[in-house]
């Protein structure tokens, strides 16, 4: 761990790659029981050399690469994953990950992958975070899409233009929507928010809310966006290639896609908090589409969310929030650097015999522990 880390799951730290690292990197990358569904793309050790002096350059030169999987349980170097943009597609990074043979099977993979994917939409928000699967290759497309992104149709590979095309994947945008925007959204955003609270989430009603309710809260919030108070975010679906949603009913050969297929969740920062909150943000109303449950959306919103306070709102540092106990979400932010920071036992009355603890929690928007 001399090198420094980028980060880090429950199990692993991602580390950038250092020049000792070549034996790891062949012993990887040269194990052809990896590369069952490719196996012409196996390097050799010299290509492996190539490869490692790459990986070197880019975090040199872009401060992002792919990197060191290391097993935080044992030290040991297990794995290579990442983001690098590829040189014939400046504007994606390429989400890429490789595991040794003796760690498949354990869940590693997602767990990168997810991770990896929302920091790039966080932290590089102008790039689209994208992904090449061999078509037969279900394993490496299910862990994509529980990831985050969306099939949306297929590309000859960058490096072999006359190859066999690959399954071509795409994470969906987060976005600040512009104030004259709003109420062209209104509708699809009550629609979210009516299906998420039939599922249960905890977004302010409780199941079998009545529509007009919900969009009469909608309402108030919009108020606020209008005036300044706060800043409404959208998370949207990647169009397929005709202007399709992604998925199997967008899986052709075409173009490359546009960002603006259906709003899959939605967030607001509430910043006119007034002295002397002025540098704070309050999170309101997270919620994804639970038509999309597992795939990631949540993280992937609440740090698209994350890097537009920290370029839109520069004088917001410290971001909060409260939430309602008993549906996991103290882990779920718990992951994405929240720290909670206050409880109210039973502070939350939902039905006469439903109590619920009322937990706040914060964050910097810098990363930074909380001090």
């Amino acid at each position: 761990m001399s090198a420094p880390v980028w980060l880090t799951t429950e199990r692993l730290a991602l580390r950038r790659p250092r020049a000792d690292d070549l034996d790891d990197y062949v012993r990887l990358h040269t194990d052809p029981r990896t590369y069952a569904h490719s196996p012409a793309s196996m390097p050799t050790p010299e290509g492996c050399r190539e490869r490692l002096s790459a990986d070197l350059s880019d975090w040199e030169r872009a401060g992002l690469g792919y990197a060191a999987v290391v097993d935080r349980a044992t030290g040991a170097v297990i794995g290579w994953a990442g983001l690098r943009h590829k040189d014939s597609d400046a504007s994606a990074l390429n989400l890429y990950y490789r595991l040794a043979f003796d760690r498949l099977g354990r869940g590693f993979g997602l767990e990168i992958a997810r991770a990896v994917v929302a920091w790039g939409v966080e932290h590089r928000p102008d790039d689209l975070v994208t992904a090449m699967v061999d078509e037969v290759n279900t394993a490496s497309r299910r862990t994509a899409e529980r990831s985050g992104l969306f099939a949306c149709g297929t590309r000859a590979p960058r490096d072999d233009p006359h190859g066999e095309p690959m399954l071509y994947l795409e994470a969906p945008r987060v976005s600040a929507v512009p104030t004259g925007d709003v109420d062209a959204l209104r509708d699809d955003i009550v629609d979210l928010w009516v299906r998420v609270n039939d599922a249960g989430g905890s977004v302010g009603f409780l199941p079998g809310a009545p529509r007009a309710d919900v969009a009469a809260a909608l309402d108030r919030h919009l108020d606020d966006v209008r005036s300044g108070r706060s800043l409404l975010c959208v998370l949207r679906e990647p169009a397929g290639p005709e202007g399709e949603p992604a998925g199997p009913q967008g899986d052709r050969a075409g173009s490359r896609p546009s960002a603006a297929g259906p709003v899959r969740g939605i967030g607001l920062w509430e910043h006119a908090l007034g002295f002397p909150y002025e540098h704070v943000a309050g999170l309101k109303r997270l919620m994804v589409d639970p038509q999309l449950q597992g795939r990631n959306l949540g993280r992937i919103l609440l740090g698209g969310m994350v890097g537009i306070a920290r370029r839109d709102l520069p004088h917001v540092e410290l971001l909060r929030l409260d939430y309602r106990d008993g549906l996991g979400l103290g882990e779920f932010y718990g992951r994405a650097g929240w720290s909670e920071v206050g409880r109210v036992p039973r502070g939350l009355k939902l039905t006469e015999s439903d109590y619920r603890d009322d937990v706040a929690m914060a964050r910097r928007v810098d990363g930074a522990p909380l001090r």
